[in-house]
């Protein structure tokens, strides 16, 4: 180019300032100036963004080994049955297959009971002795939400004979009171054999253990004048289905003080009496 030459960025290969601007990032105009608070060569590592260091996760497939105690806040749960001797499974599958071949409490309606109510005596029934504090043993082996007492009463003449001060009740093991029912004579019946379902006024969420179901009676003779309520073994001075190491859990027993006309909120376990009255008792 020759004379007067007005140079253009065309002529030259190069760009204008606008499309300079268009294709390169000026310095402070960069739309990342720093990573998690750092800048320069940034190297991140999982504790600067709160995250599980690789090789600790749980992963979601793949085989893994993991260590140590872990809480879940919702437990697993699976639907599938397990296929080898050491498979996590469902309570479901393992409460269908622990009794099998038997009668469980689970099979007839409930939560526990104090044994099987077709090994019953087949000739002799309770009667109870008025103001006596009745104790039956009942293991659950799950946490159950228990709304109900029940006996199962052979007979029952009615006619007014149970007073107001009759009642059943809910105890720990530790011999706390923790559900009581509305007084038996609102909740028994002239029966000639009847499962009675007794309520408690308020229901209780139970942990696994041993329960005792507590039972007072007044106002009927105690020998013959109901209600009658449904029995195991009773040889000797203490039932044989009540047998035990010393020390341990009285299954059938009765609180040492008479006259009684309503439930304790706590007694000593240690005063339980064993005692000849296998009451048959269940939870629901």
């Amino acid at each position: 180019m020759t004379g007067d030459v007005q140079l253009t960025a065309d002529a030259l290969g190069a760009l204008t300032p606008a499309a300079g601007d268009a294709r390169y990032v000026a310095l402070g105009a960069a739309p990342v100036r720093s990573v998690n608070g750092l800048t320069g060569e940034v190297v991140l590592t999982a504790a600067d963004v709160t995250a599980v260091p690789a090789g600790e996760a749980v992963l979601l497939a793949g085989d893994q080994t993991i260590e140590g105690t872990k809480t879940f806040a919702v437990p697993p749960a699976t639907t599938a049955a397990p296929t080898t001797d050491d498979a996590l499974t469902r309570r479901g599958y393992v409460d269908a297959v622990s009794s099998a071949g038997t009668w469980s409490p689970s099979a007839m309606g409930f939560h526990g009971w104090s044994f099987d109510p077709a090994a019953s005596s087949a000739n002799s029934v309770q009667y109870c002795i008025n103001g006596w504090v009745y104790l039956i043993g009942i293991p659950l082996h799950a946490p159950a939400l228990v709304k109900n007492v029940v006996f199962y009463v052979p007979g029952y003449a009615g006619n007014n004979a149970l007073s107001s001060s009759s009642y059943a009740g809910l105890y720990t093991e530790a011999g706390k009171r923790v559900g009581l029912t509305a007084s038996l004579t609102t909740l028994i019946p002239a029966t000639e054999g009847r499962t009675v379902i007794c309520p408690l006024s308020a229901q209780y969420t139970a942990q696994p253990g041993r329960y005792w179901v507590a039972l007072v009676v007044n106002g009927p003779s105690p020998t013959s004048n109901g209600p009658a309520f449904m029995r195991g073994a009773s040889m000797g001075e203490a039932p044989g289905g009540s047998a035990r190491m010393p020390g341990r859990f009285i299954r059938h027993g009765r609180l040492g003080v008479t006259g009684q006309t309503s439930l304790p909120t706590t007694f000593d376990p240690g005063t339980v009496v064993a005692d000849s009255n296998a009451i048959w008792a269940a939870l629901s």
